[in-house]
C-alpha cells in the first residue's frame, strides 16, 4: 500500500521488488543501493516487462544540489546494423511503440533482428559503483534469491502471459518458461498462482555479483547469446557487449514557469478534470536564481520523454500567461503539439537543434501562433500509441538523496526469446528505429534508439521535491506531464496519480471514462476522441509511481492503485 517514511522509501511496480530495495535501506545502504536492488528484482518479478537484456535510465540527485547525475544504459543498434536492413510491406499498416510502416514478418519487433545491445546491467552497475554503500553482491542478493528460489505468479503476469500466448510459443525457450505443458503459467485464483523459477537467470546474476559488468559484457553471458542469435540470423555480436558503456552526465534543471493555482475548481483542479489549464496564474516574480517563485524544475535525461514532457509543460504555461482556457482541450491541444514535434525532430543527439523544444521562448512562439491563427493543427498521421511495457521505480533515503529509475526490454515480452543458456528475455530494441533511411531515426550502426521513458526528479515551491516515472510506451509522456503538473498545483503525489488523464497524438484523443463529460469540448476542438475505461489488466494509459516531500516533511508514496504495486518502508 501507499506509505509515509522518515527514515526512506521505495515504491516498485511489484511489493516483492519493492521490499528488495527497502532490505538495503534497512542495512544502511543509499538510495541507488535501494533503487538498483529493486531494478534487478523486478527484471525477476516481471521480466515481461524490464530485465537485464534490456535497458536502464537513471537520475540520481543528492540533498539541495543545483544539478543531477544521470546514468543511461540505452538499448543500442548492434554494429552490423544498417538502415536498409528491414524490408518493408508496401502499404502495411503503422506498427510499433511508433507507428514506423510496417517491416516484413514483424522483423524489427519480434525475433532476432529486433535485438539490440542491452545496456541495463552497465547502467544499475556503474550507477551502484558511484553512489551505492553496500557490496554489489549483497544489493544484487534479493534479485537471485527470487530467480533461484521461484516466486508465484500473479494475475497481473498471467493475464500478460496469456495476451501474448501466440508468439511466445514460437520461441521453444519462452515456451518453456512462460508456457509450461503449453498452457500461460496462472495466477492466483481459487489457490495460489503458479511459480516462476529461472535458475539460468539467477546464476548470471551471480557473475554479476561477482564480478560486476564485465563478467556479463566480456563473460559467458555475452558469449552466448552472441552465439544464439548468430545462428538465428541476428546481428548481435561479442564485439557489441565488449564495447558497451553507460553514460553518466551532470545535468542542469529544465526550468518551467510559475505553477500557482487559478481558476479551478475544489482540490485545484481545473474544470475538466485534468489539472490547470495551463501551470497556474501570473507571472510570478522571479527568485534569486532567475526562476520565478513557484516554479517547476525537471532533472532528468534529455534525449529520452523527459524532453517531450518538457515541452508540454512549456505549452501549457505559455498558454496559461496568455489567458487560453483552462481544461482538456489545452492539454490535448498541448500533448498533441509536442509529440508531433517529437516524431518529426527529436533523436538521441543533444547538440541536434530539437533542444530548443523544452524551451519557454520556444512554447512563446507556438502559442502566439495559436492566438494569430498559424496553428496548423494536429497531425493527421499519428500512428497508434502502443503502450510497450517498461517499469519504472523511486527511492530515497535518510539522507535525503533520490533516485528515479525506469527500464525496459521495450515491447511486452520484448524480442520475445528467452535466450536458452541465460534464461535472459532479450530486448527488441530495434523497434525504436524508423526503418526507412534517410529518417530523423533511421537505423545507424551502434546507434542508441529514441527512448520514452520519462523518469524525472522535480523540485517545486518552498523546497518541495519529488521523484516520478512510469511505464506505458508514448503513453509515459502524456502520463508524467499531467501528473507532474497536478502535483505542483498542489495535490498530493498519490491524488496526482490517481487522477483521471488523458493522451493525446495527432487528432486522436483517448479519454478516460471518469472524465466523459469533457468528450464535447474535445470534439468542437477538432479531436477525434475514444473515451476508455483503465482497469487492472488494459494498457489505455501509463503506470506510473513516486515520492514527494513538501517542506521538508514525510516522504509520501504514489502508486498506481490499479496494477500490482510495492512500496517498502524500512524501519527506522
Amino acid at each position: 500500500m501507499p506509505g509515509r517514511a522518515d527514515a526512506g522509501l521505495v515504491t516498485a511496480p511489484d511489493p516483492r521488488a519493492a521490499e528488495a530495495g527497502a532490505a538495503m535501506l534497512r542495512a544502511g545502504g543509499s538510495a541507488v543501493d535501494a533503487a538498483v536492488a529493486t531494478a534487478f528484482a523486478t527484471g525477476v518479478v516481471e521480466p515481461f516487462m524490464s530485465g537485464i537484456g534490456g535497458g536502464a535510465w537513471l537520475v540520481i540527485r543528492e540533498p539541495g544540489a543545483p544539478t543531477a547525475t544521470t546514468v543511461s544504459g540505452p538499448i543500442r543498434a548492434p554494429a552490423l546494423a544498417t538502415p536498409d536492413m528491414f524490408p518493408l510491406v508496401p502499404s502495411g499498416p503503422g506498427t510499433g511503440l511508433y507507428g514506423w510502416p510496417a517491416v516484413r514478418d514483424d522483423a524489427n519487433i519480434v525475433g532476432p533482428l529486433s535485438v539490440g545491445v542491452p545496456g541495463a546491467v552497465a547502467a544499475l552497475c556503474h550507477a551502484h559503483a558511484r553512489f551505492g554503500r553496500l557490496p554489489l553482491a549483497q544489493v544484487l542478493a534479493p534479485a537471485i534469491e527470487l530467480a533461484e528460489d521461484g516466486h508465484e505468479t500473479n494475475w497481473f503476469a498471467s493475464a500478460a502471459i496469456c495476451s501474448d500466448a501466440r508468439t511466445l510459443r514460437r520461441f521453444p525457450s519462452s515456451a518453456e518458461l512462460f508456457l509450461p505443458d503449453g498452457l500461460p503459467l496462472r495466477g492466483p485464483s481459487l489457490g495460489p498462482g503458479d511459480r516462476l523459477v529461472q535458475p539460468r537467470l539467477a546464476q548470471v546474476l551471480r557473475e554479476i555479483a561477482a564480478g560486476g559488468p564485465d563478467a556479463f559484457y566480456r563473460g559467458r553471458a555475452a558469449r552466448s547469446i552472441a552465439a544464439t542469435l548468430a545462428a538465428a540470423g541476428g546481428l548481435l555480436r561479442e564485439p557489441d557487449f565488449a564495447g558497451y558503456q553507460a553514460e553518466e552526465r551532470q545535468v542542469a534543471p529544465i526550468d518551467i514557469g510559475t505553477v500557482v493555482a487559478g481558476a479551478t475548481g475544489a482540490g485545484g483542479i481545473g474544470a475538466g478534470g485534468l489539472g490547470t489549464g495551463g501551470l497556474g496564474t501570473g507571472a510570478g516574480a522571479l527568485g534569486a536564481d532567475g526562476l520565478e517563485a513557484g516554479g517547476l524544475r525537471l532533472f532528468g535525461p534529455v534525449a529520452t520523454g523527459m524532453i517531450t514532457v518538457a515541452e508540454a509543460l512549456q505549452l501549457a504555461d505559455a498558454a496559461r500567461r496568455r489567458g487560453l482556457p483552462a481544461g482538456p482541450a489545452l492539454w490535448a491541444r498541448v500533448l498533441s503539439h509536442a509529440m508531433d514535434d517529437r516524431l518529426r525532430e527529436v533523436t538521441t543527439d543533444e547538440s541536434a537543434p530539437w533542444t530548443r523544444l523544452a524551451t519557454a521562448g520556444y512554447a512563446a512562439e507556438i502559442v502566439d501562433g495559436w492566438l494569430a491563427g498559424r496553428d496548423p493543427g494536429p497531425s493527421e498521421n499519428a500512428g497508434p500509441p502502443k503502450a510497450g511495457c517498461t517499469s519504472h521505480m523511486s527511492a530515497v533515503d535518510a539522507d535525503g538523496m533520490t533516485v528515479a529509475l525506469t527500464q525496459t526490454v521495450l515491447d511486452l515480452f520484448g524480442s520475445r526469446i528467452v535466450e536458452p543458456g541465460t534464461g535472459i528475455l532479450l530486448n527488441d530494441g530495434m523497434m525504436y528505429f524508423d526503418p526507412r533511411p534517410g529518417q530523423v531515426t533511421s537505423v545507424a550502426p551502434g546507434a542508441a534508439g529514441l527512448s520514452a521513458v520519462s523518469p524525472l526528479i522535480l523540485e517545486g515551491p518552498g523546497g518541495a521535491e519529488a521523484t516520478l516515472g512510469a511505464s506505458g510506451g508514448r503513453r509515459i509522456i502524456s502520463a508524467i506531464a499531467q501528473i507532474a503538473a497536478r502535483w505542483h498545483d498542489g495535490e498530493g503525489v498519490q491524488d496526482a496519480i490517481s487522477a483521471p488523464r488523458l493522451h493525446a497524438e495527432g487528432r486522436r484523443v483517448w479519454l478516460d471514462r471518469r472524465d466523459a463529460a469533457a468528450a464535447g469540448e474535445l470534439a468542437a476542438a477538432g479531436f477525434d476522441v475514444q473515451i476508455v475505461t483503465e482497469e487492472p489488466t488494459t494498457w489505455h494509459f501509463a503506470r506510473p509511481n513516486g515520492i514527494a516531500r513538501r517542506d521538508g516533511g514525510q516522504w509520501t508514496a504514489g502508486v498506481d492503485l490499479m496494477k500490482p504495486y510495492g512500496v517498502g518502508v524500512p524501519t527506522p
